[in-house]
């Protein structure tokens, strides 16, 4: 009977301990905590699942008609330059884009070249298993088939996303994104900016291009998300300048009149806009700074 009564009170003094107010808070804390740290990763795979893919824009330039412009590629023979982790996520982004602009043309040879190039970026960064023999394996034998190269690159950085996120890398999952938006927007403002003046007439030239601006304009969002997306990862320099470049850009696209020319059906006058040209300006100076 003491025995007992002796363990009552030690259970009593434990439990007593263990709902004290002190470890009540902490406990509070640490709840709240794991909270908030759950809610921020799931409004982070909310906006990486907004992202476009890699194919999406290239093919999207595709089906405007536009002309393949081999010049807007990024040299794969810069991939053995970028020594930071930073620079190789933001160029394999960029070349994984590439290679969706050259699949969508059915530029496949060139597409397998870029892939198998790739590799050894992606085993720098630990992302072996996105970009494997097996992958590139797939995609030689699916050369003649647009769609499903375009779904075997989207898979490829769909898996690396996966992987940096499975490893507690997510500033390296943001600059792969980052990179790949980038340089299809770039590809997009560009064939603008350079489209021939010579080549069509006029009002064909208006018919090819205002489909082009469109893809642009849909881009806004996307923008806003991916700096949302880099100011939700650790921070360093790389990312800082990023973000800052991102926001002019976010900027640029306000300052775009779309809706009311639109309604006035007086589209063409957006290839007049100096709006548009400072947007491509800026989209090619984030590019260089990914990529130089």
């Amino acid at each position: 009977m003491k025995m007992n009564f002796k363990l009552a009170i030690l259970a009593l003094i434990v439990f007593g301990f263990a709902c004290s107010p002190q470890k009540k808070e902490e406990k509070s804390k640490e709840e709240a905590f794991d909270k908030a740290e759950a809610e921020v990763n799931e409004q982070i795979k909310e906006v990486i699942a907004e992202m476009p893919a890699p194919s999406e824009i290239p093919f999207l330039l595709m089906e405007t008609g536009a002309e393949f412009s081999p010049s807007l590629l990024h040299d794969i023979k810069m991939a053995s330059k970028y020594t930071t982790k930073n620079e190789k996520a933001l160029n394999l982004g960029a070349y994984a884009t590439d290679v969706a602009y050259l699949s969508a043309y059915s530029k496949s040879q060139k597409a397998l070249t870029y892939v198998a190039e790739l590799k050894p970026i992606a085993d720098q960064l630990a992302l072996s298993n996105a970009f494997n023999p097996k992958m590139i394996e797939r995609f030689e034998k699916n050369l003649s088939s647009t769609d499903s190269l375009a779904a075997i690159i989207n898979e490829a950085v769909e898996n690396a996303d996966d992987h940096l996120k499975k490893t507690d890398r997510p500033k390296v999952s943001a600059m792969l994104l980052a990179g790949s938006f980038i340089e299809g927007l770039y590809i997009a403002t560009a064939l603008i900016e350079n489209y021939p003046d010579d080549v069509l007439p006029d009002d064909a030239k208006t018919l090819i291009l205002i489909p082009l601006v469109d893809v642009v304009l849909k881009q806004e969002e996307p923008v806003i998300d991916l700096i949302a997306l880099l100011k939700s990862v650790p921070s360093d320099e790389k990312t800082k300048a990023l973000i800052a470049d991102l926001e002019q850009l976010k900027e640029e696209y306000k300052k775009l009149d779309v809706k009311k020319l639109m309604e006035e059906g007086r589209g063409d006058l957006l290839l007049k806009d100096e709006a548009l040209d400072a947007l491509t300006n800026t989209t090619g100076k984030i590019r260089d700074h990914i990529t130089g």
